[in-house]
């Protein structure tokens, strides 16, 4: 996660061994040279390695395993949180957007959101979560 640039200084959210929510603000200056979020954080997470997921049944493990972790257990998992969270956030005149990722056995989602007319600051969000062998 060095290359986007946001985490230094900042502390996690939530941190166990399986898993880990941490927030900051991006400060890479490379952003202006993409499209839109989703661009970035694709070409991001692929520099350092991760393979971009989006097929349901591997998100839907992703979600259950963090709710496995935070000991919730929903009758059906939260398989569309992270586009609700999107959702939530453009209502709010933000623009926004995530990846899901994984890279051996680590899954991560990753999400970026800023003000559609300020532009900055630009937020990130990552919970990534250990899969078992």
């Amino acid at each position: 996660m060095h290359t986007l640039n946001a985490f230094k200084g900042s502390k996690p959210l939530f941190e166990t061994d399986d898993m880990l929510m941490v927030k900051g603000v991006c400060r890479d200056e490379e952003f202006e040279k993409f499209d839109n979020i989703k661009s970035y954080l694709t070409e991001k997470l692929k520099k350092e390695g991760f393979e971009i997921i989006e097929d349901v049944d591997e998100i839907d493990k992703f979600v259950g395993r963090i709710n496995e972790i935070l000991n919730e257990n929903p009758l059906y998992p939260d398989t569309f949180g992270f586009e609700r969270m999107k959702e939530s956030f453009e209502m709010i005149g933000c623009e926004c957007d995530y990846i899901i990722a994984k890279k051996r056995n680590i899954m991560v989602g990753v999400c970026m959101y800023f003000d559609k007319k300020m532009k900055n600051p630009k937020f990130i969000e990552v919970v990534g979560v250990l899969l078992p062998s």
